[in-house]
């Protein structure tokens, strides 16, 4: 029997998708390797979680793999979703994601919330890729070395059709999900939003979009409620501004908890009373 890797390559190659020399393919075999191994790390950081930081944190063998892929959010902001998740699913409402790029997180959350039939999973994003910054945003972290604000707009870009892909993956029922495509400003002022939503993940980089995102969370999250910011310190000033002006405003209400700074450039928001 042929090994797959070369059932694999010729089935490729005779397909006109990509003709490589064999010492690409030999670096392509090792990567994958590599990654592969690496899988095995997010079992161990997930034991870690449960065992010294999250007691009660669900166990899900299918969780690993989605954690693995996650793009541009660690591991360990990773379980902190997870884990605020099914404390949020104790009250009522939906799921939401504030600019879900190309689904990765997506993923993560539909998995999660799949037993809980009564749950919708609502997806904001432009699809547009970055907007221009406001007056708030200044540079902290150039991770993609452009030199300025500015120039980051219309960058990290997806299409609706890669969110859709993810979810099937798990795979999420289409009628339980609702991608809301356009501006936050714009789609937040329309009546297709949910009236309850007991988590949300928040992951729009600039101050205007997350002040927006909170506010209306701030009117529809009730008590018990959790949302997960990311960004919070990284990338642009604006989102730890946002975060910040938000919770000093509403103090009775809005209780803010930091993870570990290993675990990467996020905070936690916890709704503890209504207004």
């Amino acid at each position: 029997m042929r090994p797959v890797r070369a059932i694999v390559r010729r089935a490729i190659e005779a397909a006109g998708l990509v003709t490589l020399p064999a010492r690409e393919w030999q670096r392509l075999r090792e990567a994958m390797t590599l990654r592969n191994v690496h899988r095995k790390d997010v079992v161990e950081i997930e034991e870690l979680y449960r065992s010294f930081v999250f007691p009660d944190l669900p166990r899900d063998p299918a969780r690993a793999e989605i954690l693995h892929n996650l793009h541009g959010t660690t591991v360990g902001e990773g379980v902190h979703i997870v884990h605020y998740l099914h404390r949020a699913l104790r009250v009522g409402g939906d799921v939401c994601e504030f600019g879900c790029n190309e689904g990765a997180t997506s993923r993560l959350l539909a998995h999660e919330i799949l037993p809980h039939a009564g749950r919708r999973l609502w997806l904001f994003d432009s699809f547009e890729g970055l907007p221009a910054p406001g007056e708030k945003d200044r540079l902290i972290d150039d991770i993609a070395g452009t030199g300025s604000m500015a120039a980051y707009q219309g960058d990290m870009r997806a299409h609706e059709e890669q969110v859709r892909d993810k979810l099937a993956l798990v795979p999420f029922p289409p009628d339980r999900t609702r991608i809301i495509k356009g501006w936050i400003d714009k789609t937040l002022a329309t009546a297709d939003v949910p009236g309850t939503v007991a988590f949300a993940y928040v992951d729009f980089d600039f101050y205007d979009p997350i002040r927006l995102a909170l506010e209306f969370l701030d009117r529809t999250m009730p008590a018990g409620g959790f949302a997960v910011v990311d960004d919070y310190g990284f990338f642009s000033e604006g989102a730890q501004l946002a975060v910040d002006e938000f919770v000093a405003a509403r103090a009775a209400r809005w209780r803010m908890l930091m993870p570990h700074p290993a675990a990467g450039k996020f905070c936690i928001l916890e709704r503890i009373a209504e207004s």
